[in-house]
């Protein structure tokens, strides 16, 4: 299972005190489900966050999060959408990026940027 290992080298889980998640590791159709997409644990924090809006804990800030939660919950959407239509989904294979960005960025994707980000850190 080499090749499914998390970038830290676990074995896709998060543990931490009073969180323990278990991540998808290898493609469904190879492994069946033994673990949850980024985009279930995204939920559950959407979930979460109604429910406060829903009651007297209600806040902009919580609404912003919300907004970008669902952001994220979108762009991984349209990650499997890319995928699909390259035949490249359950496969390890990169998907080719939509377009370079040129919008002050320099010309670089965002995955560039992201990268940067990652070296960094």
């Amino acid at each position: 299972m080499e090749m499914w290992r998390c970038m830290d080298g676990s074995d896709g889980f998060v543990c931490k005190p009073f969180i323990h998640i278990v991540f998808q590791r290898g493609p469904v159709t190879e492994h069946g489900i033994n673990g949850c997409r980024i985009e279930d644990v995204i939920e559950a924090l959407q979930e979460r966050l109604l429910d406060h809006q829903g009651r007297p804990l209600a806040c902009e800030e919580n609404a912003t999060a919300l907004l970008h939660l669902e952001s994220a919950r979108e762009a991984l959407l349209m990650r499997r959408r890319r995928r699909e239509e390259q035949g490249l989904l359950n496969t390890p294979a990169p998907h080719i990026p939509r377009t370079k960005i040129g919008d002050g960025l320099g010309g670089q994707s965002l995955n560039d940027i992201v990268q940067g980000w990652v070296k960094d850190s």
